[in-house]
């Protein structure tokens, strides 16, 4: 079976054996009118087809459940970023003891499984216990290096009651494995299947005949290939049932891959595509706002017709490469005075978003961090572009001009390919051209493996977004940028600087057992912390990160919007799974 997109953006369905997995999931998918059918890009990093289809294993390195499978999940809470609230999902509360070493979880009764299995306070405390297992022993797991780092061990107290033990005293340890939003949070796996599976690690968690995966969520998958991935809505949904929530609108979600701006904007205009990626032109995506009435954004047609996400850009150094021209901090610094970012957000973002010298989004929190440590940016002249600066610390580190005008030292010229991140290929043009005017050897490289190459440590330095992450609090962001926390290359992380520093560790140390409300006693030490990291040229933050997503509302209304900020809009974005939310959300039009 293949699902086709007309020009007038009916889905249709057309039956193909040769094209199926099994008979089994053939008899699955049934006929659903595009009028109910709400149509998503998925993960694809910026491929026309999704990644891994057939491999819905949250923890499994090499997957990626964002391209469709994220939505049999569900989280123990979510939390919206930008109104503040703690939404309760699979779990009802969370409480934690005196000194910050202990979490006790209540789980919602009556959430089960697609199977009819109950999810339970088993299920919690399984999915933590094998996290940690896995992260002390091969750490081959998304997700568990930093769960063992985090936790002792979980156990059940009773059937809707669990209890998570730290290895050291951490208040904000809820708001990073159990509440989903942006890169925090974890998937939740089910004890009684799981438990038999001897190589979690590399299990896929899909199988048609056994009607893998199998999640809480109110969507199943029935069908997956590299084109698209489907899932039907769950009429017997354990939400419904027990009075939760209502059904939601869509009775089928179909993930696509689209790949790129032009496509994009294409299919959202002639309504094949309810909802994408990010259109990072931002000239194309005026001229489909002004082509279509029923196009929006999550700030209607105003700019910047997006909304400010936890990912600001910056240029990563790869700091375990001990031959990397970039492990002389002279070097480092030379990089960061050749980046002129006013220059590369006009050029980049037709002027539409705001330099930034932090790794920090512009979240009011954050904010009062920032502004009171400015004189530490000042001081290491951080956000200052200066070519002669870069030429005379390029000459002290013992590097002059070749022939072509590049620096040299002992025959190899400064610099490489640099990797890219497919969202910012705009920015990454215009990084690399303002390097190679400085003398760097700046290749532009953005492939479909450029996200892993990154991520496992393959590549000299990159573009990419802040993963870390902090919203409200300055700690989170922090922990990229310590000892235990450090990945070795080869092993895949979205703490991709692998940077470490003992002084700045035993700062960290100290602000993570301080409550974030408590910023008096954590200002002294951010600043302190921010002295070494900017001294050090860790990274060279380049600007905030937008998310420009275009949603169409010919068959789909109550999108979220800055009227109606029940969640973010991007459906793929997250690894947290978040973007379920507005699939949740949306109405049919009819």
């Amino acid at each position: 079976m293949t699902f086709r997109m007309s020009g007038k953006g009916i889905l249709a369905a057309t039956i193909g054996l040769a094209l199926i997995g099994s008979t089994s999931a053939l008899a699955q998918v049934k006929d659903v009118p595009r009028e109910r059918t709400f149509i998503h890009e998925g993960w694809s990093q910026g491929s026309p087809t999704l990644k891994t289809p057939r491999n819905a294993n949250y923890y499994n390195l090499a997957g990626e459940y964002r391209n469709g499978h994220m939505h049999n999940f569900e989280p123990l809470f979510y939390f919206n970023s930008i109104t503040g609230d703690l939404v309760p999902w699979l779990g009802e509360s969370f409480e934690m003891n005196d000194d910050f070493t202990e979490v006790t979880v209540k789980v919602r009764e009556g959430a089960k499984w697609a199977d009819g299995e109950d999810f339970d306070a088993e299920d919690v405390a399984y999915t933590i216990n094998m996290l940690v297992e896995n992260g002390n022993g091969p750490a081959n797991m998304r997700k568990a290096k930093e769960v063992a780092n985090q936790v002792i061990g979980a156990e059940v107290v009773d059937k809707l009651t669990a209890k998570i033990t730290l290895n050291a005293p951490d208040p904000r340890y809820p708001f990073r494995q159990l509440v989903n939003y942006y890169g925090h949070g974890l998937v939740w796996v089910p004890e009684h299947i799981w438990s038999g599976i001897e190589d979690k690690a590399a299990f896929t968690w899909y199988d048609e005949e056994k009607g893998y995966p199998v999640g809480t969520g109110a969507w199943k998958t029935v069908f997956a290939s590299p084109e698209q991935i489907v899932l039907d809505r769950r009429d017997d949904w354990w939400g419904a049932e027990t009075g939760f929530r209502d059904l939601p609108g869509p009775e089928r979600v179909v993930a696509i891959g689209i790949g790129d701006n032009a496509r994009r904007s294409d299919m959202i205009l002639n309504a094949e595509a309810d909802s994408t990626q990010l259109v990072t032109a931002l000239d194309l995506l005026e001229s489909v706002l002004e082509k279509s009435d029923a196009v929006t954004t999550y700030t209607g047609k105003d700019q910047p017709y997006a909304y400010q996400d936890w990912w600001p850009h910056s240029l990563y150094f790869n700091h375990l490469i001990e031959d990397s021209p970039f492990a002389d901090v002279r070097v480092r610094r030379a990089v960061r005075y050749a980046i002129d970012k006013d220059q590369l957000i006009e050029f980049a973002w037709g002027g539409g978003n705001t330099p930034n010298d932090w790794p920090y989004p512009h979240y009011t929190p954050l904010v009062w961090y920032m502004d009171q440590a400015q004189d530490i940016v000042a001081k290491h002249e951080a956000g200052e572009f200066n070519l002669d600066k870069s030429a005379a610390l390029m000459e002290e580190a013992g590097y002059t001009r070749n022939s072509d005008g590049m620096w040299e030292k002992d025959g190899k010229c400064a610099g490489g390919p640099l990797e890219v991140h497919q969202v910012l290929a705009a920015v990454g043009q215009v990084v690399v051209q303002q390097l190679k005017n400085a003398g760097f050897c700046a290749e532009y490289s953005q492939t479909p493996e450029s996200f892993d190459n990154f991520r496992k440590g393959e590549s000299l330095w990159h573009i990419f977004g802040h993963n870390g992450g902090s919203v409200f609090d300055p700690v989170d962001t922090m922990r990229m940028y310590i000892t235990k926390n450090r990945t070795p290359i080869g092993t895949s992380t979205m703490f991709v600087s692998r940077w470490a520093h003992p002084e700045f560790d035993k700062i960290y140390d100290k602000m993570a057992a301080i409550p974030p409300e408590n910023r008096d006693e954590l200002l002294p030490l951010f600043r302190d912390a921010y002295d070494i990291w900017f001294a050090e040229a860790v990274e060279v933050p380049l600007e905030l990160g937008y998310h420009t997503i275009p949603m169409n509302t010919t068959y789909w209304t109550n999108f979220p919007s800055k009227d109606n900020p029940y969640t973010l809009a991007c459906i793929p974005c997250f690894i947290s799974g978040a973007g379920t939310e507005v699939l949740h959300g949306v109405q049919p039009v009819n």
